[in-house]
């Protein structure tokens, strides 16, 4: 069955890896459009804003949702690891665009993109070895429950990402519409709406997967793991590429 495992991972890692590569970063530009168009409509505009960055091939959600998301024993078990990494990514946020007007001016004179790329990266293949070296099989043992810890770590670090300074700029830009008591609301709806996203790519991906190994949650936890550490090396090669051209 190991040549099954590693036919599953490299193409699950192939297919994100070809996709994050050849979309150009269109997030930002789509934020000002939807922005533009619905105005006063602020929050159903940061909402839909939301859904796009989670639809989106993005190296730091599918990375790590779907590789997390495949090694879970039933699709319950792929939503609950999602909502935990999306959750962490949504409570930076939410409280990053709260501080917007203490932080931007830091943000915005450093690229910190590359160095989270190489952090997110190591954290994947650190926990990919230990899973694989150790033959951690708990995440589809019926009577233990998963390390959701690790993968909230995963979503704290991802938060710091170039969607970050989106979320930044956007709240920048609605500063003339509303009190900055509720610029928290800005991070807030734009993490529910990738959260909700998020889950809905992870469970297809999942129900596919399931269908093409004929429920072997083995398989899928196995080459779940394989492909966190296939994409944490090409997040980390990412990060370097990245720092190196800009």
């Amino acid at each position: 069955m190991r040549g099954k495992e590693l036919i599953i991972a490299l193409s699950i890692s192939l297919g994100i890896a070809v996709a994050i590569l050849s979309l150009p970063d269109i997030l930002e530009p789509i934020a000002h459009k939807i922005l533009l168009v619905l105005g006063i409509y602020w929050p159903l505009a940061i909402f839909i804003i939301g859904i796009v960055h989670g639809l989106k091939p993005d190296e730091h959600t599918w990375p790590i949702t779907v590789s997390y998301g495949i090694m879970q024993r039933n699709m319950k078990g792929a939503i609950v690891s999602t909502s935990v990494f999306a959750g962490a990514l949504t409570l930076v946020w939410a409280s990053l665009s709260a501080l917007t007007g203490q932080l931007l001016s830091f943000f915005q004179n450093y690229n910190l993109d590359p160095i989270v790329d190489v952090i997110v990266g190591l954290t994947m293949i650190g926990v990919a070895l230990i899973f694989i070296i150790k033959g951690k099989d708990k995440v589809v043992d019926k009577d233990n429950n998963p390390d959701y810890k690790l993968i909230w770590i995963h979503g704290l670090a991802a938060a710091f990402g170039g969607d970050f300074i989106v979320i930044l700029l956007l709240t920048i830009a609605l500063s003339t519409l509303i009190s900055v008591n509720i610029t928290f609301l800005i991070g807030l709806l734009f993490g529910i709406g990738s959260w909700i996203a998020q889950s809905i790519v992870v469970l297809l991906i999942y129900k596919g997967l399931v269908k093409g190994v004929k429920a072997n949650f083995q398989i899928l936890a196995k080459a779940g793991r394989l492909s966190l550490l296939f994409l944490g090396i090409f997040m980390i090669g990412l990060g370097i590429l990245s720092s190196l051209t800009g």
